[in-house]
Order: C-alpha cells, then structure tokens, then sequence
C-alpha cells in the first residue's frame, strides 16, 4: 500500500468536556494526540494536523512533541469549513482522522483503507460498532459516500466525555500492564 497524505482533525471545541482541548489531555503519559501521530505515521507520507483558536494550545506541539507534522489553524467556525480548507492542501486520496481516538491501530486503518480504495463512492466513511468514528477516505473533494464498518473493539474508542476519558484511562492501564501499550 502506498503512503497518503493525512489530516487529523483538532479543532474541536469540546463542549461536552468544559471546552477543553480535549487533544492535549493525557493518556498513559501522553497527550491523546500524539497517540493518534504515532497510528499514522507508517501509513502517512504527509499528516497535517488543523487546530483552531478552541485548540491552538496545539501550535506549540507541532514543532516538537508530535515530531515532523504540519499544522495549520482553522477558523474554527466548524469540521466542515476545517476539512475543507486541509482537503485543498493536500493530493487525493487522503486518509481523514480525528485527534481523539488514542487506541487507533495502523492495521485497523489500513485494513479500512484497503477496502475504502475498492468502493466506487469518492467519500467512504468507518464505522465501529458505536456507529461513525470520524475516520474518513477521501478519494474526491466531494460526492456519495458510503460507509464500512470494521469491528475494532476497544482501538476505535473516541474521547468525547469525561466518561469516555475515564474509560480510556482504564483501557491504557491495563495495556500497559499487559505490555501491550508503551507509553
């Protein structure tokens, strides 16, 4: 499989979190974002990371902790206005992801990838047993999508409350303690 490019989306407000960056919150020693670096990296030969003034705490770590990224600021008027503007800045297909899923595995994407490149729809979207994960293919600006779902257990957990970021705490714990995650 040949690398793409990658967009993770960081923008968010985290409403439900008490408008926090929910990106930076740490999870086994790291923030939750560079989690979802770290999944990428093999797949990508790209990965732009699109934070707005609701997360722009994550321009600092964009020339160290997360390593070779690019990042750009959004308006932060809103996912689709966000996407859009990193879709213009990058070639198609392109591998779209949320900034907070740490347990996301290479496998997972690529086995999600794999199938995403053989459906004729130009926007194919993953969906886990919760429903929409926020992991998207790109093969066109716009269009039809369609959407697969891929039984990914716990890897495609998102953090999108206290609960979810409770629940992701205990899920890393007992990795670690497995070794299954290092931190």
């Amino acid at each position: 499989m040949s690398k793409l490019d990658c967009i993770i989306m960081a923008g968010g407000r985290g409403e439900r979190m008490g408008f926090i960056a929910k990106p930076l919150l740490e999870l086994c020693s790291k923030p939750i974002i560079l989690w979802v670096v770290e999944a990428l990296r093999s797949i990508c030969s790209r990965i732009i990371i699109v934070y707005s003034r609701w997360t722009s705490q994550i321009r600092d770590y964009c020339s160290g902790a997360l390593g070779i990224v690019e990042c750009i600021e959004g308006e932060g008027e809103g996912y689709v206005k966000d996407l859009r503007l990193a879709l213009n800045l990058v070639t198609l297909p392109a591998l779209i992801a949320p900034s907070d899923m740490p347990f996301l595995k290479r496998e997972i994407l690529e086995d999600f990838i794999t199938k995403a490149l053989i459906i004729p729809q130009p926007i194919v979207n993953l969906y886990g047993p919760q429903g929409p994960t926020g992991v998207s293919l790109f093969k066109s600006y716009s269009g039809e999508w369609a959407n697969i779902e891929i039984s990914g257990g716990y890897t495609l957990i998102d953090v999108d409350t206290w609960r979810d970021y409770e629940e992701a705490r205990r899920i890393c714990l007992e990795l670690m303690g497995g070794g299954l995650l290092k931190a």
